[in-house]
C-alpha cells in the first residue's frame, strides 16, 4: 500500500487564524478591565463585569499563545514531512521562522498583519501543490 503525500500536520496549520483572533479578544477584554476599574463609581455588577473582562483577558492570552505553538510546530513538521515525501518541497526553516513569528504575534499583535497572511499563502500553495 503506497502512503498518502498528504500528512497529518496539515490540520495543526489550519488553526493559524486562532491565534490573532484570541489575542484580539484578549485585548478587548483588556480594554474592558480598564474601562471598568477606572470609572469613579463602581457597583457590584461592576465587578462581576470586570472579573469577567479579566477572566477573558487571561484565557484569550493563554489559548493564543497555544494555538500558536501548535501551529508553529505543526508548520515545521509540515514542511518536512512534505520535503521527505517529495511531493513539495517548501523550505521548513522559512516555515519554521514563520511559525515563530506567530507565535511571537500573539504578545506582539501587529506581527500578525505579517505572519498571518503569509501562513494563508502557505496554506493556499500547499493546496495548490499536494495532491
Amino acid at each position: 500500500m503506497s502512503e498518502p503525500s498528504d500528512t497529518d500536520w496539515r490540520y495543526g496549520v489550519y488553526l493559524f487564524p486562532l491565534p490573532p483572533l484570541l489575542s484580539l479578544v484578549a485585548a478587548g477584554g483588556m480594554w474592558g478591565f480598564i474601562a471598568l476599574t477606572s470609572s469613579g463609581s463602581f457597583s457590584d455588577a461592576d465587578a462581576l463585569a470586570g472579573i469577567g473582562a479579566f477572566l477573558l483577558t487571561v484565557a484569550g492570552s493563554w489559548l493564543a499563545i497555544l494555538f500558536a505553538l501548535v501551529v508553529a510546530v505543526a508548520a515545521f513538521m509540515d514542511a518536512r514531512a512534505l520535503a521527505e515525501r517529495g511531493s513539495w518541497s517548501p523550505n521548513r526553516y522559512a516555515v519554521g521562522a514563520l511559525g515563530i513569528v506567530h507565535l511571537a504575534a500573539t504578545q506582539l499583535l501587529p506581527l500578525s498583519l505579517l505572519s498571518t497572511p503569509l501562513l494563508a499563502a502557505y496554506v493556499y500553495r500547499r493546496r495548490q501543490r499536494v495532491p
